[in-house]
C-alpha cells in the first residue's frame, strides 16, 4: 500500500481544475517525533504542496499521507493546554444557549484527543449527560478513560456512525476537520448521528485569517484541507445541513466556530454566511500566487535575524515542540547547529527529537534558564500565556516570527 495518495479532485465540486500556489518541498511528519538525533536528521519526508480548487474555493495538499502514519501514536495532549481548557468551558456555555441539554443526552467529541473537552463539560454542568470521545490515537485512549470519558478508538466515518445506531444531541469536532481526507464520509456520518434538532459544533483554523497573518506554518501533512466559509457552505448544502452560527475564536491563532443543523430542524440561522462569502471573494488565483511570494520574503527575514543572533555569540533555544514549529524550523533548514534545544512541557515529548532538525526536546526544569539569551516561541498563538509562565524564571529575550516578527 502506498504511504500517500494524490488529491487530484475537489471533494466538494468534484472538479479537477487546480493551481499550485505554495510549495515547501519535502517535509517530515511534524508529530512523528524521533528517538535519536540520527533518526531526526534522516527521517522520511513527503511532498508538502498546496493547491487551489477555483470552483469551490477550497485549498488542499497535493499529497495526502495515510492516517495510520500520522495519528496512531499522537504526542499532543490537550490537558496541558490551559487556554484550551478555558476555551472548552466557554464552549459549553455557548452550546447551552443554542440547545437545551437534558438528562441522558449524548455529547460526542470527534477527535477528542485525551478527553479534555468532554471532561471540562462534565465538570462544569450539574446535568447527568452521557459523553463519548471518538479518537484514533491508541496511546491517548487511557488518558480519556482516566477522566471517566468513554472512548471509541477509531477514525470517524459513515461506517462508524451506522455502527453506533443512535442519535446525538451535540456533536463537537475541534481542530480535526482539516485533518480528514474523506470529508464527505465524515459529514455523512454526522448527518446519520445527529438528532433532528441536534447541532454539530465545528472549529477549524480559518484559512482567510491564516493567509492575512502569514501563518504558513498551519500547512503540514495532517492538515489536508484549508477552509473558507465559501467552501464549507457548499459542502453543507451538499449534505442538507445549514450553517446556523459563525463565531470567530482566538484559540490556535485564529479559529472559526461554525454550528450546523439539519435543514429540516427548527434552528434559525444568524444570517452571516453570505457576509463571509462576500468578504472571501477577494481570495482569487492572483491573491494566492502573491501570498506565496510574500511568505518567501518573510522567511528570508526570519533566517537573517537568527543568523545575526548566532554571529553575535548569543545562545538560542526554542519553546514548544509544536507541529507548526516543526514546519517553521524545517522551512528555514534550522538544525542543532543553529539552535541549542527545544523546551516543551509535554512529558511524552521530552527526550525525543524534532523531525528533520536533530534538536532534542527537554523540560524547562532540566535546563539552566540563566544561560539562555534568546527563546523563540514556536507556538506563537499561545505566546502571551507562554511568556507569562516564564516571568519569574527567565530573564532573556523572547522572539516570535509569526504573524509578525517581534523581539521582546
Amino acid at each position: 500500500m502506498s504511504e500517500y495518495t494524490l488529491i487530484n479532485k475537489c471533494p466538494i465540486s468534484n472538479t479537477t481544475d487546480k493551481i499550485t500556489y505554495f510549495d515547501l518541498g519535502k517535509m517530515p511528519l511534524v508529530n512523528n517525533l524521533c528517538d535519536t538525533e540520527y533518526d531526526s536528521l534522516n527521517c522520511k519526508r513527503y511532498s508538502l504542496k498546496l493547491n487551489y480548487f477555483q470552483f469551490s474555493g477550497l485549498s488542499a495538499l497535493s499529497h495526502s499521507v495515510n492516517g495510520d502514519l500520522l495519528f496512531s501514536k499522537y504526542l499532543f495532549k490537550s490537558e496541558i493546554n490551559t487556554p484550551y481548557i478555558s476555551h472548552s468551558k466557554q464552549m459549553l456555555e455557548y452550546i447551552e444557549h443554542i440547545v437545551e441539554l437534558n438528562t441522558g443526552d449524548l455529547i460526542v467529541d470527534i477527535g477528542g484527543n485525551d478527553g479534555t473537552l468532554l471532561s471540562t463539560f462534565k465538570t462544569n454542568t450539574d446535568k447527568s449527560l452521557n459523553y463519548l470521545n471518538i479518537d484514533p490515537s491508541q496511546n491517548l485512549a487511557k488518558l480519556s478513560i482516566d477522566k471517566e470519558i468513554p472512548v471509541l478508538t477509531d477514525f470517524f466515518s459513515i461506517e462508524t456512525a451506522k455502527a453506533m445506531a443512535q442519535k446525538v444531541k451535540v456533536i463537537v469536532s475541534t481542530n480535526v476537520f482539516q485533518h480528514l481526507k474523506d470529508i464527505n464520509s465524515f459529514v455523512e456520518g454526522i448527518c446519520t448521528l445527529l438528532d433532528e434538532d441536534g447541532i454539530w459544533v465545528l472549529e477549524f483554523p480559518y484559512w482567510a485569517h491564516d493567509l492575512e497573518t502569514k501563518q504558513f506554518d498551519q500547512i503540514y501533512h495532517e492538515h489536508v484541507y484549508y477552509y473558507m466559509v465559501t467552501s464549507l457552505s457548499k459542502m453543507m448544502d451538499k449534505h442538507e445541513l445549514d450553517i446556523i452560527r459563525i463565531t470567530p475564536q482566538k484559540i490556535h491563532g485564529g479559529t472559526l466556530r461554525l454550528v450546523m443543523a439539519k435543514k429540516t430542524s427548527n434552528h434559525i440561522s444568524d444570517g452571516l454566511v453570505q457576509q463571509y462569502i462576500n468578504i472571501e471573494s477577494k481570495y482569487d488565483i492572483e491573491y494566492y500566487k502573491n501570498w506565496g511570494d510574500s511568505i518567501t520574503t518573510h522567511l528570508n527575514k526570519c533566517k537573517g535575524i537568527i543568523s545575526d543572533i548566532k554571529k553575535s555569540g548569543k545562545s538560542i533555544v526554542v519553546f514548544g515542540a509544536a507541529a507548526k514549529g516543526c514546519i517553521f524550523l524545517n522551512s528555514l533548514n534550522l538544525t542543532y547547529k543553529d539552535i541549542d534545544y527545544i523546551i516543551d512541557d509535554t512529558d511524552i515529548k521530552q527526550g525525543k527529537y524534532m523531525p528533520g532538525t536533530g534538536l532534542e526536546i527537554v523540560s524547562r526544569d532540566s535546563v539552566n534558564l540563566d544561560d539562555i539569551d534568546y527563546m523563540i516561541i514556536l507556538p506563537h498563538n499561545f505566546s502571551e500565556y507562554i511568556i507569562e509562565s516564564f516571568k519569574d524564571t527567565y530573564k532573556g529575550r523572547f522572539v516570535t516570527f509569526l504573524p509578525t516578527i517581534e523581539v521582546i
